[in-house]
């Protein structure tokens, strides 16, 4: 049995909406008593069409958002509670790759610098380190070293996405939140970006959590998939057995949605 990284239990994030002075204000439930776990080494897909509450999900987890109730623990330790130094030690082992990689990159800022300031903010290596740090990464993304000093204005979507993949990987992190990570490239070059993800997941001993909306992404690179609908879990199962057998209404439409070739 796989170690358990991630407990999730009960969790909840509600949102208190102001409709006005004469009026009660509204309860938004935009995670609602959500349980699950990751196992270290697994790729566990999240999926669900926009405002399920999946991406509200990956934000407590990393700490952007505090959840209304419910725990979160990561390697036994309630990451509800963590402040200071031991709140910098958890970020520094769980990441991020955002959805869009326009606006992900500072547009001033050249590649080494976006990659390598996790690493200077982070550590006490040298330049000279983080530079050498910061190619190393690049080459594993595939990333030529002459673009080190480039600007992102001057990439590809896929190009953009592989500089937010090595910057996500600059800490050693033992788990990524793949927040959307394809939905903003081409179909071509989604399965570029996937086939370099599970590539970095075996040889970086990588746990995924990875966020999307389209169930045909996620197919063959899930070992588990949630399923969320208004903010709660309608179904959890491993890849082959939703896919084969979805249970839930809501899932079956799900699947219903992808396209389909004809000859």
């Amino acid at each position: 049995m796989s170690e358990t990284i991630f407990q999730i239990s009960h969790l909840k994030k509600y949102y208190e909406i102001n409709l006005g002075l004469f009026k009660a204000p509204k309860i938004v439930k935009a995670v609602d008593d959500v349980s699950f776990e990751v196992k270290k080494g697994e790729i566990l897909s999240i999926v669900g069409e926009s405002g399920c509450g999946k991406s509200t999900t990956a934000k407590m987890i990393l700490k952007i958002e505090e959840p209304t109730a419910g725990k979160i623990l990561f390697e036994g330790a309630d990451i509800t509670k963590l402040r200071g130094n031991d709140l910098t030690e958890y970020r520094k082992k769980v990441q991020i790759i955002f959805q869009d990689p326009y606006s992900s990159l500072n547009p001033r800022w050249k590649v080494g610098q976006i990659i390598g300031e996790p690493l200077k903010l982070n550590s006490d290596m040298s330049k000279a380190q983080i530079k050498e740090r910061v190619l190393y990464l690049m080459d594993k993304v595939g990333m030529l070293p002459e673009w080190y000093d480039r600007y992102p204005h001057q990439f590809s979507g896929g190009q953009r996405q592989r500089i937010g993949i090595a910057r996500a990987l600059a800490l050693n992190p033992e788990i990524i939140i793949c927040d959307e990570p394809v939905s903003a490239l081409d179909v071509s070059i989604q399965a570029q970006v996937l086939n370099l993800l599970l590539d970095l997941q075996e040889e970086f001993n990588l746990t995924y959590i990875f966020i999307s909306h389209d169930l045909s992404v996620v197919n063959h690179i899930s070992d588990r998939i949630v399923v969320m609908y208004f903010g709660s879990i309608v179904e959890m199962k491993s890849a082959q057995e939703l896919f084969e057998n979805p249970e839930h209404a809501y899932t079956q439409k799900l699947l219903s949605a992808i396209p389909k070739i004809t000859l």
